[in-house]
């Protein structure tokens, strides 16, 4: 009697082929409602990295614009620029003589003569260059940007007495708080929209009327430093508006501008209270 042959369990060419085909349709249904998680998980990725450069840029805007000097902040009409000066340190002057020796009060018109005055209260520090300005209103006779308010003074750390570089002080209007603020050069911010940037440039002085010509040169804001604040930016258009203040309010400035990459937009906005009493 012969034996029985040995059986085998496998899978035949067809049983296999089918196992192919199921396993395919239940990879792409799987793979089809998956596709919208990945998307939706990159596309919140573009987004979050365009908000994160955006909030940095709109911080760095908001915490120069709040240094900056009273009516000092100036738009060009296409609103693409924004200009300030910023204030490095800032005190009180002696208005008037305590009867004290050595007092230094501080005069006012074009007679002046004083060519030094008392710092009332915590002492300042001067760096070279950085010029000293009373009452600016922003306007003919006391205009930082003019010169006709700022003064020059002579650099040092801890000062209880600011003494004139080139004496005498002779500012043209008393500040009715006897304020005065030390400054530091203007500050442009350009938003570019053929480069998708926005720039800051300083370092090209102090300039009676506003410019926007960005090429090197006397005069053009090239003359400076730039460095880019933030890039991908897809719009361009009024992104600086600036409400002057009165006595009522403070100025405000907002700020607007796109971000655009990868398919992605966003819009931030920001609006910065700026003081304006001399």
């Amino acid at each position: 009697m012969r034996p029985a042959p040995d059986r085998q369990a496998g899978l035949t060419l067809v049983e296999m082929i089918v196992s192919i085909v199921i396993s395919g349709i239940l990879i792409a249904l799987v793979a089809m409602f998956g596709r919208w998680q990945i998307e939706s998980y990159f596309d919140i990725a573009n987004r979050a990295a365009l908000v994160d450069a955006g909030d940095l840029a709109l911080r760095r805007l908001s915490r120069d614009l709040q240094a900056a000097l009273p009516n000092s902040v100036r738009v060009d009409a296409t609103g693409t620029f924004i200009e300030f000066i910023p204030v490095v340190a800032a005190g009180r002057y002696r208005a008037e003589s305590g009867g004290g020796a050595g007092d230094l009060p501080l005069d006012f018109g074009l007679s002046a003569t004083a060519a030094s005055f008392d710092v009332l209260g915590p002492t300042v520090d001067v760096a070279a260059g950085q010029p000293v300005v009373v009452f600016n209103l922003g306007i003919p006779g006391a205009d930082a940007y003019a010169g006709t308010n700022r003064r020059a003074v002579t650099a040092g750390t801890g000062l209880a007495v600011l003494a004139a570089a080139a004496p005498p002080f002779a500012f043209p209007f008393a500040s009715p708080a006897n304020r005065f603020q030390v400054v530091g050069p203007p500050v442009t911010y350009q938003c570019n929209g053929a480069a998708g940037e926005i720039r800051r440039y300083t370092g090209y002085g102090f300039l009676a009327a506003q410019t926007t010509n960005t090429a090197a040169g006397a005069g053009n804001l090239g003359a400076g430093t730039s460095a880019m604040l933030v890039n991908n930016v897809a719009n361009c258009a009024n992104v600086f508006t600036y409400t002057p203040g009165v006595f009522q309010r403070n100025g405000l400035v907002s700020i607007r501008f796109d971000l655009a990459a990868n398919g992605e937009t966003v819009q931030l906005m920001d609006q910065v209270e700026v003081l304006n009493t001399p």
